[in-house]
């Protein structure tokens, strides 16, 4: 079984577009929108693995396997990890891992992912790295 969820807060100031980027530029799946009283939630879940494509790359591209690989890997319980990226940086296409408040001024994205070998996925997403390269090549989602 395989689920990856992102979600965020949408504050009175904030510009649901803006916010549909962000979670675009990581998972470009449909986005819903779940209202807990006067607040606005915005998420993406998603049950296919090619969810994880952009942020395969992105990790890359940004060269921060190692921090990822760590931040996914501290946050591991039974079958599921999670962590937080800046909303307003994921809007420029990046990833900065933030802490669940107070990093971010926005508040965070949540992402979520489960697997039934979750650190088998966490080896694929985020290798063992030597020098800046990765040191075991795995191209396909295990």
């Amino acid at each position: 079984m395989f689920k990856i969820t992102a979600e965020t807060k949408q504050h009175l100031t904030e510009d649901p577009k803006k916010i549909a980027i962000a979670l675009h530029n990581i998972f470009p799946e449909e986005i819903k929108e779940k209202k807990l009283g006067d607040v606005i939630y915005l998420s993406i879940e998603s049950q296919k693995t090619s969810s994880l494509e952009n942020l395969y790359e992105l990790f890359r591209h940004q060269r921060i396997l190692d921090v990822a690989r760590k931040t996914l890997r501290n946050n591991v319980i039974d079958n599921t990890t999670h962590f937080y990226i800046n909303k307003q940086v994921a809007f420029v296409n990046k990833i900065n891992f933030c802490e669940e408040e107070g990093e971010s001024p926005l508040g965070p994205i949540r992402i979520t992912i489960e697997y039934d070998d979750i650190e088998r996925l966490i080896d694929w997403l985020t290798p063992f790295t030597k020098n800046g390269a990765e040191v075991t090549l795995v191209r396909k989602f295990p």
